[in-house]
């Protein structure tokens, strides 16, 4: 499937370490960037919230299972509905803001 900009999986970027934790290579693309600090924000808000099964993720939130477990993985970014509503019924803040232009998980 083509991404905007022609930028690989997220996961593709990693230059050591494993997805999501590991180091991002230098030429990462913001998109990745980004991707990977969604990830860990949501695995915390996830965690906070007692480590819900997919199954009440896509029940509660509205978000399809294979979406989680794609952008989990680091194969897809999130769209803004699925952003949203994550968002919302976590009650957090998931996607990056302009913290993200200072700092970076790039080597």
């Amino acid at each position: 499937m083509p991404r905007s900009g022609g930028d690989a999986a997220p996961r593709e970027y990693v230059a050591r370490g494993q997805w999501p934790t590991g180091r991002l290579r230098k030429d990462a693309p913001a998109s990745a960037v980004y991707a990977q600090e969604f990830v860990n924000r949501l695995l915390k808000a996830l965690e906070a919230k007692g480590n819900p099964s997919m199954r009440s993720i896509e029940r509660e939130a509205k978000v399809s299972r294979r979406t989680i477990e794609r952008v989990l993985a680091g194969e897809v970014l999130p769209d803004f509905g699925a952003l949203a509503r994550l968002e919302q019924w976590l009650e957090a803040d998931l996607w990056p803001g302009r913290e993200m232009h200072a700092t970076d998980g790039r080597e």
